[in-house]
């Protein structure tokens, strides 16, 4: 902790102080280490209790707040800017303080109870540790996370940072820190005097419980009620303005063979932002033909948006009678598609593919909100999943009535949150009812960056074949189902892929794939070892401080550099030639659409 800090906070305390004498009489016990924990004082007869909250820096607070701050430098999935570290580095501090803290609170009860005191020489020797540790500290993090740092970021083929920004992350971080201590003692006051005027109409161990109780309520009601509420509330006002919009350069399609057009039974204008973007940019044919050197069939593009219909299976009715609309069940390939939460298809999804199968195909979609991935997530999940699973099966229901020798191959498809959702259609009690159910009901299933809680996923990463990694594994020895990552020569399956080949694409530096909520207490699978190709070697868990870390992974997995973190880009060409490649295609041919889609 900052010296600044910690003189600030104890002139605040003692000001404080000298203002609650006025109102009761408190005797105040010799000071000691966890003088900063949540204390009740022995107090003269008939008067109140008073909770202390803030005095002279916490022993236990200040060695644990020192230990998180070391292991907040070690990377994780993504590399971090210096302002991103200062962040995670106070967040991180300060829940140290506050653990170390109670902790020392605790130990400080325990052994009163047992008439121990440590020394004052012992007291001073651990202070002095203290100070030379924090010195130490910041002295190695000059020169070791930098080189954390530019390691993990060659892996991701980033440009390095220089040394001199450890200087404002180390700024950024005690500012954090001092902004939460502030929040802290203001917390504190609140509590204090709510367990003071509990304190004087009750037992002390009662008024002790009421305070709990009543804060608690009162945390309840402000986090659920008024903060995540309001927030929702913002959420659906500002992203459904958004929805109803249609950006600029975006035109309803002039084809007859895309949702929204004048011939559709879907109108433009309920399409919603991303379904319009989707439908209106469907992939030229002259830019098909420059790659296939021959005639190329317009790809037909499907999209059923939250306003097109009343309810979900109304949406889903719906896409199937534009896919009879527009011919679709004449197409070679058929997709399904579940979107993720803003109604969001991949566009260099559908491009790969549509190049690939010189335009022989047909794409349905079908929104089931307008929030972005992350907040649909927290609000509701399950619309994804219901979502995901209403419009395959009714795609494959009438696909099913179609001419088995002439009707397309039906694909299932889904990005993150539309991994999700599509997974819906198929998941099953265990692992072997989930493969067969995709088996049996699809041509070829491809599911990229999946959630960590989706449920197919966990399955198989669960059920993989021993001594396969945690970011890559091998189900069944490649029978049926793969994974595709990016690693140098990540398919040296040599048994035979039987079909329908159903694929799942992920990158080990992908947070959204690899957090999870338990990192707090439990090492996560990623860090076993060997850990993935863009992971550092220097990774190294710790409760709690991990987990912080996690959250900025998951915002900076979004921006990675293709082919890391979040970003598939580059992965469509080869995973779908991996899952429903055209008659006679080989591996150069995959070659060639990569570096057609993305010239050097």
């Amino acid at each position: 902790m900052s010296e600044t800090a910690s003189a600030a906070s104890t002139e605040s305390a003692d000001s404080a102080d000298s203002a609650d004498s006025a109102d009761s009489a408190v005797q105040t016990p010799p000071p000691d280490d966890t003088d900063t924990a949540v204390r009740a004082t022995s107090a003269a007869p008939g008067h109140p209790t008073k909770l202390r909250f803030f005095g002279r820096p916490s022993l236990g607070g200040v060695l644990l707040g020192l230990i998180f701050w070391w292991r907040s430098l070690y990377p994780t999935l993504m590399p971090r800017t210096w302002i991103a570290q200062g962040v995670v580095t106070g967040l991180c501090i300060a829940i140290g303080y506050a653990i170390g803290t109670l902790g020392g609170h605790v130990g400080h009860r325990i052994l009163q109870r047992f008439e121990v005191q440590p020394s004052a020489s012992i007291k001073r020797s651990a202070w002095l540790v203290a100070a030379v540790g924090a010195v130490g500290a910041a002295l190695v993090n000059w020169i070791v996370w930098p080189s954390w740092q530019s390691s993990q970021r060659e892996l991701l083929a980033m440009d390095p940072d220089s040394r001199v920004v450890v200087l404002w992350m180390q700024l950024v971080a005690a500012v954090v820190v001092i902004l939460l201590g502030l929040f802290g003692r203001l917390v504190g006051r609140g509590v204090q005097r709510v367990h003071r005027f509990n304190v004087r109409h009750m037992p002390a161990v009662v008024a002790v419980l009421v305070t709990s109780v009543v804060v608690a309520l009162i945390a309840n009601v402000v986090l659920k009620d008024v903060l995540i509420a309001r927030f929702v509330s913002w959420a659906d006002t500002s992203f459904g303005a958004v929805d109803a919009s249609t950006n600029e350069g975006t035109f309803q399609p002039e084809s007859p063979l895309a949702s929204g057009s004048e011939k559709s039974l879907v109108g433009w204008e309920t399409l919603g932002v991303q379904g319009r973007e989707f439908v209106a940019n469907q992939t030229p044919t002259a830019e098909i033909e420059d790659f296939t050197g021959t005639a190329a069939m317009e790809p037909i593009r499907i999209y059923s948006g939250i306003r097109s219909a009343a309810d979900v299976e109304d949406r889903a009715a719906l896409a199937v009678k534009e896919i009879d609309r527009t011919g679709g069940w004449d197409r070679d390939v058929l997709v399904v598609a579940t979107t993720t939460g803003t109604g969001w298809i991949d566009p260099d999804a559908a491009e790969a593919l549509e190049v690939m199968h010189g335009g022989d195909t047909a794409i349905v979609g079908m929104q089931y909100s307008f929030l972005p991935s992350w907040i649909s997530t927290l609000v509701d999940a399950g619309n994804a999943q219901e979502a995901g699973r209403v419009l395959f099966d009714a795609v494959h229901e009438a696909w099913e009535k179609q001419p088995e020798a002439t009707r397309p191959r039906l694909i299932a498809f889904g990005l993150s949150l539309g991994s999700y959702g599509g997974e819906a259609a198929f998941a099953g009690q265990d692992m072997a009812e989930s493969i067969n159910n995709m088996a049996s009901k699809t041509d070829g299933v491809l599911f990229v960056g999946a959630k960590n809680d989706n449920v197919i996923w966990r399955q198989l990463t669960a059920g993989r074949d021993k001594g396969s990694p945690y970011w890559e594994p091998v189900i069944d020895g490649g029978r049926q189902v793969r994974f595709q990552t990016r690693a140098p020569g990540d398919d040296p399956l040599t048994a035979e892929w039987e079909d329908p080949h159903i694929l799942y694409v992920q990158h080990p530096s992908d947070p959204v794939t690899f957090w999870t909520m338990d990192g707090w207490r439990r090492k996560p699978g990623w860090m076993q070892k060997p850990t993935g190709h863009d992971i550092s070697d220097s990774t190294s868990w710790t409760p709690i401080v991990t987990w912080v870390q996690g959250f900025y992974d998951l915002t900076a997995g979004f921006a990675a550099p293709p082919g890391h973190g979040h970003d598939f880009r580059l992965d469509y060409s080869r995973a779908w030639s991996r899952v429903v490649p055209p008659e006679n295609w080989t591996d150069s041919d995959t070659t060639r659409l990569e570096e057609f889609l993305f010239p050097k």
